[in-house]
């Protein structure tokens, strides 16, 4: 983005409106400044309204919300996620093994990003059906804040709404590209490699009281 349209946008975000005449910095010269400016309006980034002050859209604000004013870039930020506990019958643990990285080749429990917008509880069961091809009524246990250090950088951050569910219905989708479910007894997982947390997550909920549970782990890879 141009140092001009970066300059307009600083604006517009520590302003909830402007005036071209206090939008515009006064060493710029109108033709170069309009011109910036129309290409932000192109975008849907900015607008004019009816009384001749220029705001951020709809879209603008979305940006701003996403961005650092520091370094004018989109802010990395924690994945929030719904992760699902799930038993059988038998008492055995659904699990999904990754076919992509950062965790290619470990298996822990289902999980995905809640989508924007959408009920946490609404996000638990639609990951469960898209990733597992099974349903079951669910309920929020608890919330597990899990950081992955590799070779001294964050690899992972991840705020997880973790969901316990018994008996799950349907026809367990077992291959996918990204991932592989199955169910397992624990006791006898064999070389079985397992997601960062799995076991501290499993060990919250098979002691979960009444009360939701709350903790925060961190690991090194």
């Amino acid at each position: 983005m141009y140092p001009l349209q970066r300059e307009i946008l600083y604006r517009l975000i520590t302003n909830s409106c402007l005036p071209f005449s206090k939008l515009k910095p006064k060493e710029v010269d109108s033709n170069l400044f309009m011109y910036h400016l129309k290409q932000l309006v192109k975008e849907d980034l900015v607008c004019k309204r009816t009384d001749g002050k220029y705001e951020l859209t709809a879209e603008g604000l979305v940006f701003a919300d996403r961005l650092s004013l520091s370094s004018f870039k989109p802010r990395i930020q924690p994945k929030i996620i719904t992760m699902i506990v799930c038993q059988n019958k038998k008492g055995e643990y659904l699990l999904y093994k990754r076919k992509r990285q950062p965790f290619i080749g470990l298996s822990g429990f289902t999980y995905g990003k809640i989508h924007l917008g959408e009920k946490v509880a609404q996000a638990a069961e639609r990951e469960l059906r898209e990733k597992t091809g099974l349903e079951a009524k669910l309920a929020h246990c608890g919330e597990v804040y899990l950081t992955t250090i590799k070779d001294g950088n964050v690899l992972a951050s991840i705020f997880c709404h973790v969901f316990v569910g018994k008996n799950p219905t349907g026809q367990l989708i077992k291959d996918s590209e990204i991932g592989e479910c199955f169910w397992t007894n624990l006791k006898t997982f064999g070389s079985e490699k397992f997601m960062p947390g799995f076991f501290d997550v499993l060990s919250l909920v098979e002691k979960r009281s009444p009360h939701l549970f709350f903790a925060e782990f961190t690991f090194n890879l």
